[in-house]
């Protein structure tokens, strides 16, 4: 029928443009670091508004220091994406002008708490110190970071526990330790939310997978690996630990980031040729090969070698006077800003070109590859008759990325249940919670008024049910003027959209100085996640 295929292109269509601004708003690519190696993997849920408000981040800081990020902005679709773009943006920015990781979520939790869109926001913040393994890092309302390596072994890294971003919980930073060859991991919930699985076990199977990953890559990589050589262990345990644990299908979008702590740092490249032609090729093949130690992106692999190149080349034609021997000098390094500084220096002399010459080309050429380019001339003996009579060095500055894999979503999605017809007192749920298979159909959300001030809730609070659970959880308490006692014994999945909900509805009645009361079952998939948010619960029956 033409309607159910204009109907279907519409859908895609929406889907389309969430995922493209997606891939807009997330990290074009992750810093090269000479002390450190960063992966990320990101897969966003299938179904059109279940997802969205999943980002990640790696920052350089000064003294060589890189913070690590990921958050989750409760909702789904073009709304949490906008969210999540307007957080990722403002935390970006705090990272490189307050100095100490207090001040930065100080003036984050302040800036969600002004801001609607970002209530109930978690965040995992973790800022890596390659060169001491210092880690200084906080969790607001978000799973807790691991630590792995290949020693084997994994270990939650559980203190700097707060409340989610603006929600009144004050965020405290901690302090671990990462030893050399170590990863740290920061990961959302949609890795962990897995069908048949309890929170206790999802979060002993993480380990288990992020451990095997870290193992395989020291065994891939041999007795003396070659410092940030390709498919290093944060490569791997990035994709390896998400195909282990969403392979079998997931409903809410998937994010993992690692940060390896390099037992050694990246070498510096040294060369020195002779200016011949036949140096050319070997030049541009030994930085090629340096180049890619660093895993870098393609396209700036590709771009700095053409550009070394052609400097190289101008250094064979013009530096010195024919049957002059002399050489031409690369030196390569990546510094701990993550800037690639490429040096081409000569021993021979530097010429302008003349009134109609057609020369300079190749250095212009090699500017537009690099992004940066300096000429300079060494200091001249007292009477040198030119600049340039003792050399020219030629720099090359590029800031590094290495890419992030963001893919659309490959695994199946967790059966969905179908909204009822409006009226019937349940609405549509996404997702998997403890218990359930994962070829049954998701329990869909029940509120029961049982009476003034008292709610029971079933099924799965997510971002597809939060409005119906908003709705009732006011209609129980009479718009907040009534204390309100929420059981959620029931419930089988509380997304960041369902906790959204209960902090709206905390405020609300704290407006009118009404107690909330959440009862739960510890260690169920509603406990477990009040704990990771900071939110209190008792687990008897309240009369």
């Amino acid at each position: 029928m033409a309607g159910a295929g204009g109907g279907g292109s519409g859908r895609q269509t929406a889907r389309d443009v969430i995922d493209g601004l997606r891939q807009a708003l997330l990290p074009a690519g992750l810093p090269v670091l000479p002390r450190a190696r960063i992966a990320a993997r990101y897969l966003p849920a299938a179904q059109e508004h279940a997802a969205g408000g999943d980002w990640f981040d790696a920052v350089v800081l000064p003294r060589g220091r890189v913070a690590l990020v990921v958050g989750d902005v409760a909702g789904g679709g073009v709304a949490a994406s906008a969210a999540m773009a307007q957080l990722r943006a403002v935390l970006n920015d705090l990272l490189v002008t307050v100095p100490d990781v207090a001040g930065v979520l100080r003036h984050a939790d302040a800036f969600a708490a002004r801001t609607p869109a970002l209530s109930a926001a978690t965040l995992a913040l973790a800022v890596l110190d390659p060169a001491d393994g210092t880690l200084r890092y906080a969790v607001c309302g978000h799973p807790a970071p691991l630590i792995t390596g290949p020693a084997g072994g994994a270990r939650f890294l559980d203190g700097g526990r707060s409340g989610p971003l603006g929600t009144g919980s004050a965020p405290v930073p901690a302090t671990a330790a990462l030893r050399p060859g170590e990863l740290v991991v920061l990961y959302s919930d949609g890795l962990t939310r897995r069908p048949g699985r309890t929170p206790a076990d999802a979060r002993a199977d993480l380990a288990a997978a992020a451990a095997d990953a870290a193992a395989a890559a020291d065994a891939a990589a041999g007795p003396a690996p070659p410092a940030g050589a390709s498919g290093a262990a944060p490569d791997l345990v990035c994709q390896l630990t998400v195909e282990s644990l969403a392979g079998a299908g997931y409903a809410d979008d998937v994010t993992i980031l690692a940060a390896q702590r390099l037992a050694a740092p990246l070498p510096a490249l040294h060369l020195n040729l002779p200016a011949t032609r036949s140096s050319l090729s070997e030049a541009r093949r030994e930085f090629g090969v340096w180049l890619a130690r660093t895993g870098s992106r393609a396209a700036d692999r590709d771009g700095l070698q053409l550009g070394l190149g052609e400097v190289v080349a101008n250094v064979i034609e013009h530096a010195y006077p024919p049957g002059v021997a002399g050489t031409v000098g690369i030196d390569a390094e990546v510094g701990a800003d993550g800037v690639l500084e490429c040096r081409i220096s000569d021993h021979g002399r530097w010429r302008e070109p003349g009134p109609g010459e057609d020369r300079g080309n190749g250095l212009m050429l090699a500017a537009h590859m690099a992004g940066e380019l300096r000429v300079s001339h060494p200091p001249r003996e007292p009477g040198a008759a030119a600049p340039g009579s003792r050399g020219t060095v030629v720099t090359l500055r590029h800031r590094l990325l290495r890419p992030a894999v963001v893919t659309p979503p490959a695994a199946p999605a967790l059966p969905r249940t179908p909204a009822p017809a409006p009226g019937a007192g349940t609405g549509a749920a996404a997702g998997a919670g403890a218990g359930a298979g994962a070829a049954n159909p998701v329990p869909p959300l029940r509120v029961d008024i049982k009476a003034a001030g008292r709610a029971v809730v079933s099924g799965a609070a997510d971002s597809a049910s939060a409005e119906r659970l908003a709705g009732r959880l006011l209609a129980a308490c009479r718009g907040g003027t009534l204390p309100l006692v929420a059981d959620l014994t029931g419930v089988t999945l509380l997304a960041t959209a369902g906790i959204q909900v209960l902090f709206q509805v905390r405020d609300r009645l704290a407006a009118h100085g009404q107690p909330l009361t959440l009862i739960a079952v510890p260690g169920g998939p509603a406990a477990s996640v009040l704990d990771l948010v900071c939110l209190p619960y008792t687990d008897a029956a309240v009369p």
